[in-house]
């Protein structure tokens, strides 16, 4: 995922789709997410988490195939659909979420989340800086564009294959049930449907938000200065690399200032370095914003999940994340294609304000909601 992120916006670029096919395109697995995260979230808490986490590594593995041996406008669609089934593997998905809820007590849950997300920037770092080998490819293979992404293809989906490596040995979590809980009942207590309601408001605003900014990030890149994968990839690897850094820091800003207010904090400066970012025409100083604003923002990512985890109960978390997720991703479903159209016919720098507004409303929603458990990874149900 950490190349996909960087090459995907611009080799359909490449491919001679427009800005509006672009955005269609990333629209359709936006949407298939939104779809999956309510769906496998609400699966996997009534029939376990192993087999969906493996179903997730076999679509993310699928879509790496298709894209290697297609560059058709439909074919590429299916593919986008079938990855966005896939995407179950992050700490931050239900099954996953939901998987770590029910292996770990509350104390240490943040600390477990901070680790993931640490080895998983790691990963997305050596991902990014893959960005680039089409460009190699090119000059040392000969190979035009389209066979030197599908070399990149390839090597994404032998690298999907080899996480089965790690999934199947893992053991599910075996839900202990009270003799009242033995009844048949809903996944979701009634009590706890005002919670997700709220997490899933937040959540819409931050996909919604976020989606503008981020879904044609690179191919702003692309269009405004001229260069690829072969430049993107070390910026987005340097901004994930960066983020490890950053996971020490927050124990601490979480004990001093609460999770709320933290995840609110960078909400507003995230809106604020976007709306500095589209008016730059400095390439130097773009570039150093990407990285800040993506530090800035993949710094709250253990505390949001460690947060989410917390809503409600354990056998609840998966759905009500999945709930949470089908918000944030089915909004979200808009954000590419109506920021194409303003790419294309309206102004470049557009969906950058657009989304900032979003995030603002994001992190003034976080306050409103939750903001009276400041010194607390969790909100009471």
């Amino acid at each position: 995922m950490g190349f996909l992120q960087v090459v995907r916006a611009i080799y359909f670029a490449l491919l001679g789709f427009s800005p509006v096919e672009i955005g269609l395109l990333l629209s359709i697995g936006t949407f298939v997410s939104a779809l999956h995260s309510v769906s496998f979230g609400f699966l996997s808490d009534r029939f376990g988490r192993k087999p969906f986490i493996v179903i997730g590594g076999i679509f993310a593995t699928l879509r790496m195939v298709i894209f290697a041996v297609s560059s058709d406008f439909w074919m590429l669609a299916l593919g986008q659909g079938v990855g966005a089934m896939g995407e179950g593997a992050g700490a931050g998905q239900p099954v996953v979420s939901g998987y770590i809820a029910g292996k770990t007590n509350v104390e240490n849950r943040s600390s477990i989340f901070s680790t993931l997300a640490v080895t998983n920037a790691l990963a997305a770092s050596a991902g990014s800086l893959m960005a680039g080998l089409p460009t190699y490819f090119q000059s040392t293979l000969a190979l035009d564009v389209v066979g030197a992404h599908s070399l990149l293809f390839w090597i994404g989906a032998a690298g999907g294959f080899a996480s089965f490596l790690f999934i199947l040995p893992l053991k599910d979590v075996k839900a202990i049930r009270t003799t009242e809980e033995a009844e048949p009942q809903s996944p979701v207590k009634s009590r706890s449907w005002g919670v997700i309601a709220r997490f899933s408001l937040i959540r819409a605003t931050s996909g919604v938000g976020w989606g503008f900014i981020d879904s044609l990030l690179s191919l702003y890149v692309y269009v405004q200065f001229g260069v690829g994968g072969e430049v993107l990839g070390p910026v987005f690897a340097g901004a994930r690399f960066l983020s490890v850094f950053s996971y020490i820091l927050v124990p601490m800003i979480v004990n001093r200032f609460g999770a709320v207010s933290t995840i609110a904090a960078t909400r507003l400066i995230v809106a604020g370095l976007s709306v500095v970012f589209s008016l730059t025409t400095w390439f130097p100083l773009a570039i150093a914003l990407i990285v800040v604003m993506r530090v800035v923002l993949m710094f709250t990512m253990p505390i949001r999940q460690s947060f989410a985890a917390g809503l409600v109960e354990p056998r609840e978390t998966a759905t009500a994340i999945g709930i949470s997720n089908f918000a944030r991703m089915s909004v979200r479903t808009i954000a590419p294609t109506v920021a194409g159209y303003m790419f294309e016919t309206i102004s470049l720098t557009l969906p950058f304000f657009t989304g900032a507004s979003f995030l603002a409303a994001n992190g003034m929603l976080f306050m409103a909601f939750f903001g009276k458990r400041k010194n607390s990874t969790q909100v009471d149900t």
